[in-house]
């Protein structure tokens, strides 16, 4: 058997052989790097349930015009098993490489007979779900790497129905891919070739007019009262929803102001370390734009347009809030909104990944709807709302505690874009109360419990970090903390071995008295990520549970 070390060495050969001359000068850059050589080659860039997703540069294991053409073939390949002249949409985001990239994709599917509709701008993600479904196609590929750091980029795969490959679909596209030589299995032709030939379709202006009429119907048809509107800073990270945060702020009449430096197109992110809204530091220049303009709301997307990120002036402060904190309140918010119209029925339904917070459940249960839960991706989210469609079962509101949320039908993944819109027009209601998202927030957990949520993240690079990886997995299902504080270790639950009906996936939930700790590896990143979720009688006590909970993580993490 083959080592890790020969299996690397025999295709960087492979690859200096056939790539072409700008590539060959960066392999001969890595001739004498050997620990290099063997990341970049000892096995292929994975296509997870979320597509590819992995630093640029040359090599197996990473994001290049080899790696795309080769998915997308086999992308190709398993859409040609099941129809004769299948079509996609492709969109790309604003980061380095992604127009070449949707290019390349597009050549290849043109290449295998397959109709492709490709936008003539960056796109965010949620637009790509949102066409897929109005066009009816057969799938979509959108060229992003979200909110990862610079050097990276992906490439997501959707189905018909515009939810991301679920892992159904997902394997039997890697399968196709995995039969594929990078070299000698790949058609392509010229993407000049293939718009004269009509083999590609190009996107213009008016596929973002019907989403933002979709959008704007949708949030007048809640009739918000918006007497008094917030002040609003907005920085899309560099990213891709600028026109249609834009567009739909415009239409609902708020007053909103950009951050400049962060509302072009600049693939280094050059003012950010990473475009992420989940982080603070991101909102550095917002907040400083916010104090100047005395801004109520401060809102940030990330580069593929899914994910919010939020501040907001509370008693001369800026303060944010967590994605768990933000879906409560739109929680309630929409339930409240739809109890006002009398339009609830026993059977409606609000969706949630099983790490997203438990503080939705006693909220559904005093409207009386339902909470159906998840595995980790809102992919599952989207998938499950595709289940109920025309079951007489509305659904009211997706979201997750990584940002992401979703309200109404038009779109089968997170949209940051209607978010943005539904947390202006929430904040304006308040503000006509003389209330404020803080208060609400304080207000829902006086009545709900006090429920919180801390979210770790641990980054093993290369091989030795994916074997670091699987020896905490295995601690935590063979030798997990029998204490949190003062709770003993009530249950394990082992994802892998499909737990309560959902798909087999390396998830490991540990369960307390009021505490619940889930692990779970990243299928698209060399991280493992911890969820805490606590529930207690008051702020000071549940984070005391958090902490004692960091501390056994931090025990299984130094295996």
């Amino acid at each position: 058997m083959e080592s890790v070390k020969e299996i690397a060495y025999k295709r960087y050969q492979q690859w200096l052989e056939n790539v072409t001359d700008d590539f060959k000068e960066e392999l001969f850059r890595l001739n004498d790097n050997e620990d290099e050589i063997i990341d970049r080659f000892y096995k292929d860039l994975e296509f997870g349930t979320g597509g590819l997703r992995g630093i640029m540069g040359v090599g197996t294991n990473r994001m290049n015009v080899y790696t795309v053409a080769r998915a997308t073939q086999g992308f190709a390949n398993y859409l040609k098993k099941y129809k004769d002249f299948p079509s996609v949409v492709i969109a790309y985001d604003t980061r380095m490489n992604s127009d070449l990239f949707a290019k390349v994709a597009a050549r290849v599917l043109a290449a295998n007979n397959v109709n492709v509709h490709i936008f003539d701008q960056v796109a965010p993600t949620p637009l790509l779900s949102f066409t897929v479904r109005k066009l009816k196609t057969d799938g979509g590929i959108i060229i992003t790497a979200s909110h990862n750091p610079p050097e990276y980029n992906g490439y997501k795969v959707y189905t018909s129905d515009g939810t991301q490959a679920v892992p159904q679909y997902a394997n039997e596209i890697t399968s196709e891919i995995e039969k594929l030589d990078y070299f000698k299995d790949i058609k392509l032709m010229s993407f000049e070739e293939a718009v004269n030939s009509e083999k590609i379709n190009i996107l213009n202006e008016s596929i973002f007019n019907d989403y933002l009429d979709e959008i704007e119907g949708y949030i007048r048809s809640l009739n918000p009262k918006m007497d008094k509107k917030p002040v609003i800073v907005y920085t899309p990270l560099y990213g891709a929803a600028l026109k249609l945060v834009e567009g739909i702020l415009n239409r609902l009449g708020f007053e909103f102001s950009l951050v400049e430096e962060q509302s072009k197109i600049d693939t280094s992110f050059s003012t950010l370390k990473v475009p992420n809204p989940e982080e603070k530091e991101a909102f550095e220049l917002a907040l400083k734009k916010a104090k100047e303009k005395d801004a109520d709301l401060v809102l940030a997307t990330d580069p593929d347009g899914d994910r919010i990120g939020v501040f907001e002036k509370y008693k001369g402060d800026y303060v944010s809030f967590t994605g768990n904190q933000v879906g409560v309140m739109l929680s309630h918010y929409l339930l409240s909104k739809f109890k006002e119209f009398s339009s609830l029925k026993p059977d409606d339904y609000i969706v949630k990944t099983i790490v997203t917070t438990d503080m939705v459940k006693p909220i559904a249960q005093e409207f009386n709807v339902k909470v159906e839960e998840t595995l980790t991706g809102f992919k599952y989210i989207g998938e499950k709302i595709e289940k109920y469609m025309g079951s007489g079962r509305k659904f009211i509101f997706g979201f997750e505690e990584s940002y992401g949320y979703l309200a109404n039908d038009h779109v089968r993944d997170k949209d940051a874009i209607i978010a943005v819109a539904l947390i202006s027009v929430m904040s304006s209601e308040l503000l006509s109360k003389m209330k404020t998202l803080t208060e609400y927030l304080k207000d829902l957990k006086e009545r709900y419990g006090y429920y919180d949520e801390k979210l770790l993240s641990f980054t093993f690079e290369g091989f030795e970090g994916t074997q670091k990886i699987k020896r905490i997995m295995t601690k935590m299902r063979k030798n997990p903390p029998i204490k949190i504080g003062d709770f003993n270790l009530k249950e394990t639950l082992d994802y892998l071995n499909g737990i309560e009906g959902f798909p087999k996936s390396d998830v490991v939930e540990l369960r307390y008295s009021n505490v619940k700790i889930i692990a779970r590896p990243s299928g698209t990143e060399p991280k493992i990520k911890f969820y805490i979720m606590v529930k207690s009688a008051s702020e000071n006590e549940s984070g005391k549970l958090i902490k004692d909970a960091e501390q056994a993580i931090s025990e299984i993490v130094n295996v």
